[in-house]
């Protein structure tokens, strides 16, 4: 069924602030996983990506929102905050031979997932710590998830890889 922009409209001011139950919200998702599914792998004619593309560039966000949204994230409040960990600098040793080493050594696999890798990483996350038994070849992927919960990628690196 389609509405008019004016019943949209009525509709949204209606639902605005309304708390919605949990179980709605299961239906809410279910309802969209469906949705969602039915359009994978589906090829979208161009008259339709076009309509799309026109669509989104309506919806784009205004130059005060995204600069808002940026420093949100900066620091302290980015929930990925290490306390400047990530502006300490690396020792001489890292150096692109060490790590070339240390990539051929894993012959390019990742060791976690053991797609192709070329990101090398610190188990301890010690960047001063370049003694190649601390140092894994990992995919980017890998490297992105690992760098969450610190402490159990540790250990899990330590017990044997």
């Amino acid at each position: 069924m389609k509405h008019s922009e004016k019943t949209k409209q009525r509709i949204s001011a209606k639902l605005k602030g309304r708390l919605i139950s949990e179980k709605t919200r299961k239906k809410m998702s279910e309802s969209l996983k469906e949705h969602i599914g039915y359009w994978k792998g589906k090829k979208l004619s161009a008259e339709i990506r076009k309509k799309m593309s026109i669509a989104h560039k309506e919806k784009k966000k205004s130059e005060e929102h995204r600069k808002n949204i940026s420093l949100a994230k900066i620091g302290k409040k980015n929930p990925n905050w290490k306390g400047g960990k990530s502006f300490e600098p690396y020792t001489t040793n890292w150096t692109e031979t060490l790590r070339r080493a240390i990539r051929e050594r894993d012959n390019y696999i990742c060791q976690f997932c053991n797609q192709y890798g070329n990101v090398v990483h610190h188990i301890d996350y010690d960047k001063k710590n370049c003694n190649p038994e601390n140092l894994i070849t990992l995919c980017q992927k890998c490297n992105s998830k690992v760098n969450f919960d610190r402490s159990y990628w540790q250990n899990y690196f330590k017990s044997g890889v």
